[in-house]
């Protein structure tokens, strides 16, 4: 009997030591795990180590490494914990101890980050840079995919660097002698720029400083007359597209088109600005947005003058008209109210 309890205390007393030195799940193998950020917000360029993090990591005998990659990981709203793929995955775990950082993302169509991946669905993993842009696009987890993403993401940034810095050089050297030429090359740069690098950003800069006196040119020809304005802002807009002064121009353009009459295309102009990435647009999401603000304005001013009116049964009639013509703004919510 006690041959037998001695043979039983030393093989639990070996259990326990192999469950402490990483067996049955336990021990080194939890202290593997990913360390998942919960926003891409939380992942910088500097400083994105938790202490935490920095003290597991020096326990294991590794040097900490900034962060210059992100694994965003995007599940079901359905489901509690991450798949186990991402931890019996070597990859994801030599990846998390070096320059990635892993974001585990709830599904949100309204996410801004996701509006901007074109994110539909998930499952989703998704490759981005230290900026959140987006390079490399999956759907569900398995070993193939985060092998596929933690090897294509750093060979496309690499690229994009490359040509980005290449193609800025051309557009200030252009600048030089051809400002035509070099707004068109700004535009390009701009029109294919991501988030948070500095060519973006000064190509930016440079277009606005570049059609200054285009901006003028177009309020002298609003001066003139509105149909004038409306179609000199309208060329501004496919010469410059979905840049800031493609935006301003079509900003532009919509509160003369208001004042002419043509509500609903004025409307769904500045509907259209508002929907813009606000990481990049922010300025003119809000002017977009202050001036559909001053249409639904106008739409109340008409709908009170409409009630007002001696005639119920012409106010509700005219009021129904307007709620169709301010679709998209509070002034129609206004007027739906109203006509019941």
């Amino acid at each position: 009997m006690k041959k037998l309890l001695t043979a039983t205390f030393v093989l639990g007393f070996a259990a326990l030591a192999h469950a402490q030195a990483g067996g049955f799940g336990g021990g080194m193998r939890d202290r593997e795990r990913i360390n998942w950020f919960n926003s891409i917000d939380k992942v910088s360029t500097g400083g994105n180590l938790s202490p935490m993090e920095l003290r597991r990591l020096k326990a294991m005998g590794i040097e900490p490494t900034d962060k210059k990659f992100i694994f965003v990981y995007i599940r079901p709203i359905s489901e509690d914990t991450e798949p186990r793929v991402f931890a019996t995955c070597q990859d994801s775990l030599d990846a998390s101890r070096g320059s990635w950082a892993f974001v585990k993302m709830d599904f949100d169509k309204e996410n801004a980050f996701q509006k901007a991946w074109g994110v539909r669905s998930a499952p989703a993993c998704i490759g981005c840079d230290i900026y959140g842009n987006d390079f490399v696009k999956m759907s569900g987890p398995t070993i193939d995919v985060i092998r596929s993403i933690i090897a294509g993401t750093p060979k496309g940034v690499a690229e994009y660097e490359a040509k980005l810095k290449s193609d800025f050089g051309k557009a200030s050297e252009a600048l030089k002698s051809d400002e035509e030429r070099a707004a068109k090359l700004f535009v390009d740069i701009c029109l294919a720029g991501k988030n948070g690098y500095k060519e973006v950003n000064e190509s930016h800069t440079k277009l606005n400083e570049l059609t200054e006196s285009a901006f003028r040119k177009g309020e002298l020809a609003a001066a003139v007359s509105t149909d004038a304005g409306v179609e000199y802002f309208e060329d501004l807009v496919k010469a410059f597209r979905t840049t800031g002064p493609g935006a301003k121009a079509e900003i532009f353009a919509a509160i003369l088109d208001h004042a002419r009459g043509n509500v609903q295309p004025a409307i769904q102009r500045l509907m259209k600005v508002a929907k813009y990435d606000p990481r990049g647009f922010k300025p003119e999401i809000e002017a977009a947005n202050k001036a559909l603000d001053e249409v639904s304005k106008a739409g109340d001013a008409k709908i009170e003058g409409a009630l007002n009116g001696p005639d119920k049964a012409l106010a509700k009639e005219i009021v129904r008209k307007l709620a169709k013509e301010y679709a998209g703004t509070e002034a129609a919510k206004h007027a739906n109210e109203a006509a019941k």
